[in-house]
């Protein structure tokens, strides 16, 4: 069966365990790095929201030996524990005053998200690009993002500069920055060691944290505790790596050792570049690696 099969049978088969006044739809999610999901909405007519459930894994166990019975099931089961209780009022959204204090930005792959930049404000920075979100927490639905599309930025009536300038304020604020030896970690972790010229720059949530590479000064701290220049190894959207320079260090082979990792051990969402960058602690300066001769 293939998907857009399995999806019509999904429907059909929570449409006859539901009343009929429930709206239930499956539209495609676009997510980071143009990787499409397919979202359940199960909605009551009197609520102007609904939790999607995506369809993706259930179809891989569906086609692993799964019966449809207990995939709709699991849906079910899932739609209970998440179910919206009542609306939820949105219309503060509507005001920028009401949630510019909340903008924050993320760092993305500029190629890989053509079509979404298109769609939304954002500074390219290097391969990547600078997108803002708004930073939510609300008791029924609990924490999240909504990321600024061009609609929004005009509804608001601000411009890229403005939300650039509130995200350097917010972001730090909300997602503080955590500089610590691969040592630490992997001994905290797992009782083993590490090169002790390794270290995992992130946030304090570990989410979308290789934007922390904006933050002022942050480049500069690092520095200090490496003890002078070092390259950057983009692991994921949420992390980088920085490695101390030694001075025999090739830059083709940190360019396999990314992309193999990309290739291999990173969730296709979350890759963020396939390039290693290098700071230059006398200069103060972040360049990407891309020609076979080095820097550029």
């Amino acid at each position: 069966m293939d998907i857009n099969k399995f999806l019509t049978e999904v429907q059909n088969n929570l449409k006859g365990k539901m009343n009929t006044d429930i709206k239930i739809k499956v539209q495609e999610v676009r997510k980071n790095n143009n990787v499409i999901y397919y979202g359940l909405i199960i909605q009551r007519p009197e609520h102007n929201i609904a939790p999607t459930i995506y369809l993706n894994a259930f179809y891989d166990m569906y086609r692993s030996g799964m019966e449809m019975e207990e995939v709709v099931k699991c849906i079910m089961d899932i739609y209970k524990k998440g179910e919206v209780k009542e609306s939820i009022d949105m219309d503060f959204f509507c005001r920028f005053e009401e949630v510019k204090d909340k903008i924050a930005y993320r760092l993305i792959n500029a190629e890989r998200n053509k079509e979404l930049l298109e769609q939304i404000p954002h500074i390219l920075f290097m391969d990547l690009a600078i997108c803002f979100y708004y930073a939510f927490y609300q008791e029924e639905l609990g924490e999240g993002m909504i990321l600024i599309h061009n609609t929004h930025m005009e509804m608001w009536g601000t411009n890229h500069k403005e939300l650039m300038k509130l995200a350097e304020k917010n972001t730090g604020r909300m997602l503080p920055p955590n500089i610590v030896s691969m040592k630490t970690l992997l001994r905290e972790l797992f009782e083993e060691s590490a090169d002790p010229g390794l270290y995992v720059l992130t946030n304090e949530k570990k989410c979308q944290g290789a934007a922390v590479l904006l933050y002022p000064h942050i480049l500069e701290e690092a520095a200090e505790r490496l003890g002078g220049n070092f390259y950057v190894l983009p692991s994921s959207i949420h992390e980088v790596i920085l490695l101390k320079e030694r001075g025999g260090e090739n830059a083709d082979s940190l360019k396999d050792m990314i992309r193999e990792a990309n290739n291999t051990q990173v969730a296709t969402e979350e890759v963020l570049s396939d390039y290693p960058y290098y700071y230059d602690a006398q200069k103060k300066k972040l360049t990407i690696i891309r020609g076979n001769s080095g820097l550029q």
